[in-house]
């Protein structure tokens, strides 16, 4: 497909990927508890990028002590650091990793590719926020169906990746496509829900990696931030 005027990928390109029928196959198809049973107190990205994913949140999160879900957390909620909140919820795969990170105040643990449906009522948090965690979904469009059901009308869901993953349990798809087409991808996953607005996306590429992170001297930039966010 061609590039649409503003250098993105056709929509149309991401939809036919998604109607592959190994889209969401893996290559570790074990039980997910078995893989994130060993907790990881790792950050997923460098600090650069860290900062650059609380900026954007701080950006974007406008309500007044709102109340977060932090969809498939771990030890990092990403939040801005000299923000309030009235809860933070994480909910996540491994009990040792969310009792690690000191923003939740509450926390479950519940695995969205066994049931994609949200532990919570209707209209519970002003925002939902997901990092470096899309990417594993096996059931994508049924958990943003459920993100669409537990946001408050006027709430933000927040989608936040990049290029590192665990290479066994990310799906087919978002492994195949470029980086321009995972854009795509997850905007597929909110419009069709049927829930949200026309959704934005931010892109943050080619910025400096802190000299004192591991990989500082192998030359290579910042890990890069791609984002899609959208409001009920």
């Amino acid at each position: 497909m061609s590039p649409t005027p503003d250098g993105r990928t056709d929509p149309r390109f991401a939809r036919a990927l998604l109607q592959r029928e190994d889209a969401f196959q893996r290559a570790d198809e074990e039980d997910d508890a078995v893989f994130y049973g060993p907790a990881r107190i790792v950050s997923h990205l460098d600090e650069t990028a860290l900062n650059t994913v609380e900026r954007l949140a701080a950006g974007l999160i406008s309500e007044e002590d709102p109340k977060i879900l932090d969809l498939m957390a771990s030890v990092d909620s990403h939040l801005p650091s000299r923000r309030e909140f009235s809860s933070v919820t994480g909910l996540g795969m491994n009990e040792e990793e969310l009792k690690a990170n000191p923003t939740l105040t509450d926390w479950v643990v519940h695995d969205l590719n066994r049931d994609p449906t949200l532990p919570f009522a209707h209209d519970s948090f002003d925002v939902v926020l997901n990092v470096v965690s899309v990417e594993y979904l096996t059931r994508p469009f049924e958990v943003f169906r459920d993100v669409g059901r537990v946001l408050k009308p006027g709430g933000l869901c927040l989608v936040v990746f990049s290029t590192r993953w665990f290479p066994p349990k990310v799906v087919r798809v978002w492994e195949d496509a470029r980086e321009e087409e995972r854009l795509g991808i997850v905007e597929e996953y909110l419009r069709q829900t049927g829930a949200f607005d026309s959704s934005g996306y931010f892109i943050s590429m080619g910025l400096p990696r802190p000299e004192d992170d591991r990989y500082f001297s192998l030359g290579t930039p910042s890990d890069p931030v791609f984002a899609v966010f959208a409001e009920k």
